[in-house]
């Protein structure tokens, strides 16, 4: 199935593209998403899915597979497999950012192909709750994206040295103060390497994303026929059997 979606995020079109790219810094923003491990283009993570009272594990791979700066565009391909299960899932995504001025319009066309039990739910469906994940994506995304960068604040500037009044002599003529020693600059110690920060701490989305909740007015209005047919037939039913009974 196809589906195409959009959100907007509060800042420039070249910001917006810098940080769509970082996969380790968007990924948390997705829900029920966990990022672990990245190589280059290539990652890895896993993805949970809820339907009722059962909680499906989908682990798979992604990359991106082409971008472009002149236009923006870029694209993802990605397979799945459910961890206990034969359920399946592959994606395409390409995603387009557009300008509009302090802000930018994300365009994502996706080609989906998805078995198990999740498939029941039809394209009509998946588009809907699709377009209720992308829409907390991109408030989540907005979020991080806003968020002021830790340890942004400027350190105080250090209070200046009180100099050294020179001592008066013994006729009361002030002598000049003695140059002190010059002492050895202490020795550059050289810059250590930053931490590398593990993939898997960033990603603490472990929250299982509630198809049921994100479809439920959908699978309302499915259900509602055949539910007003249901009480049909028992009312017809009934009629029967009172009939047959005089």
């Amino acid at each position: 199935m196809e589906l195409d979606h959009e959100f907007t995020v509060p800042v420039p079109v070249d910001q917006a593209w810098a940080v769509l790219l970082d996969i380790e810094r968007i990924a948390p923003c997705m829900p029920g998403a966990t990022l672990d491990s990245v190589d280059g283009d290539d990652f890895t993570g896993r993805l949970k899915v809820k339907l009722g009272a059962m909680t499906i594990t989908y682990k798979g791979s992604a990359r991106i597979a082409a971008r472009d700066e002149d236009t923006h565009t870029v694209s993802i391909e990605g397979t799945g497999k459910e961890a206990r299960g034969a359920g399946t899932a592959s994606a395409n995504v390409q995603a387009q950012l557009h300008g509009e001025g302090d802000s930018t319009r994300v365009t994502v066309h996706t080609k989906l192909n998805i078995t198990g039990r999740p498939a029941q739910f039809g394209r009509n469906i998946m588009s809907e709750v699709g377009g209720k994940l992308v829409g907390r994506f991109a408030d989540n995304l907005a979020e991080e994206i806003t968020r002021p960068a830790e340890g942004a604040e400027a350190p105080e500037a250090a209070p200046a040295e009180p100099q050294a009044e020179p001592a008066p002599s013994g006729d009361g003529a002030p002598q000049p103060a003695e140059a002190a020693e010059p002492q050895a600059a202490p020795a550059e110690t050289p810059p250590q390497p930053a931490a590398q920060r593990p993939v898997a701490a960033r990603a603490s989305n472990d929250e299982a994303i509630n198809l049921l909740e994100f479809a439920g007015p959908s699978i309302a209005k499915r259900l509602a026929p055949v539910a007003l047919a249901l009480v049909g037939l028992v009312g017809l039913w009934r009629i029967v059997r009172r009939v047959r009974r005089k």
